[in-house]
């Protein structure tokens, strides 16, 4: 993520976070958001819910795997030429209630 991207998110300078800590970590898992906390106005850190992380930790331990990204790669090439299941008959075989 650049830098630019994080203008969008939820800043917190880390005065106020060490104030008002048991309040915000309370709310993330109700709200959950990245918040970026700032110390002398720099960003410096940011703080995730715990599922939120736990998503992320998984997508990493995924794409670090040997030749996972080569395989997404692969599928795409195939789903391009035609080669590949609709959406609506992947959620039918899924069993999905989308």
């Amino acid at each position: 993520m650049q830098l630019a991207n994080l203008l969008d998110k939820k800043f917190i300078g880390a005065d106020d976070l060490r104030r008002d800590l048991s309040n915000i970590i309370e709310k993330l898992p109700v709200e959950p958001t990245e918040i970026v906390v700032t110390q002398h106005g720099k960003p410096k850190a940011i703080l995730l819910d715990l599922n939120t992380y736990l998503e992320l930790t998984d997508i990493q331990e995924d794409l670090i795997q040997p030749g996972y990204i080569d395989s997404l790669y692969k599928e795409l090439k195939a789903v391009k030429k035609g080669k590949g299941i609709s959406h609506k008959d992947l959620v039918k075989e899924l069993k999905l209630d989308v």
